[in-house]
């Protein structure tokens, strides 16, 4: 089997069945593997795929916008998202960006008023399966233990809100830069030289996503890499000295 059967049904909306299908599991599929999935049954998994459709969207194409009801979810398959909102004077707030197995708006999607928190913009040729959001309250109001995984992962959520809202209370874009540097390193990665991070986003975006001008993402990645703290190929940072990067800031 190279695809999940309740996949290649997608959109078959008359298939008749003679049992449920049930989900595979397959190693390389990355809804069930998702945290906010993980405790879903075979069935429901299966039903959920059965249920979602493929998005193929070239780059700049919209897949959601800020406000309107939350009524599906969504995996990034290939390619990248950029998250955003709309200020008061008509420019783009960068939130951040979603790249390949990550999933978009299931909180909202969980909630029977959710609402899409940002608008959701292709960066790049992209590829996203959506997936019913009617469905999976159904799923969760039905199961004790799905709400209390839901909690769970809300609460994560929220304590990751909550890093990034603290990168941004940072007085002086250096400190800005640096904390998100840090923040990019795995939790199991204690390595002090030779961590390489990914930047998700372009540094235009992401200099947006800090509050700073471009340039001033540059001026300060330059400072870094002449203090030999860092190196910088591209969209990828390598933490030379991650002790001196935190002794930087303070």
């Amino acid at each position: 089997m190279t695809s999940c059967d309740a996949i290649k049904l997608a959109d078959v909306t008359h298939a008749k069945l003679a049992e449920p299908l049930l989900c595979p599991r397959l190693e390389h599929c990355a809804i069930h593997r998702h945290p906010f999935f993980q405790d879903l049954g075979d069935q429901d998994l299966a039903s959920l795929c059965q249920r979602s459709r493929l998005h193929t969207l070239e780059a700049g194409e919209m897949l959601c916008r800020e406000g309107d009801r939350a009524e599906r979810f969504f995996i990034v398959l290939s390619g990248s998202v950029k998250l955003f909102r709309v200020t008061d004077q008509g420019s783009e707030r960068v939130l951040g960006s979603a790249g390949a197995d990550e999933v978009l708006a299931e909180v909202a999607a969980c909630s029977p008023d959710g609402r899409y928190p940002w608008y959701a913009q292709s960066l790049e040729p992209t590829r996203v399966r959506s997936f019913s959001g009617a469905l999976l309250r159904e799923m969760v109001a039905g199961r004790s233990d799905y709400m209390m995984n839901v909690m769970r992962y809300v609460a994560a959520a929220m304590s990751q809100t909550v890093e990034e809202r603290t990168i941004l209370t940072a007085q002086n874009a250096r400190e800005r830069l640096v904390q998100y540097l840090l923040s990019l390193v795995p939790g199991a990665d204690r390595r002090n030289t030779g961590v390489v991070v990914e930047l998700p986003l372009p540094k235009g975006l992401l200099a947006s996503q800090l509050a700073m001008q471009p340039e001033t993402l540059s001026r300060v990645l330059k400072e870094l890499r002449n203090r030999g703290l860092i190196q910088v190929a591209q969209r990828q940072v390598t933490l030379l000295d991650r002790a001196g990067l935190q002794e930087f800031v303070g």
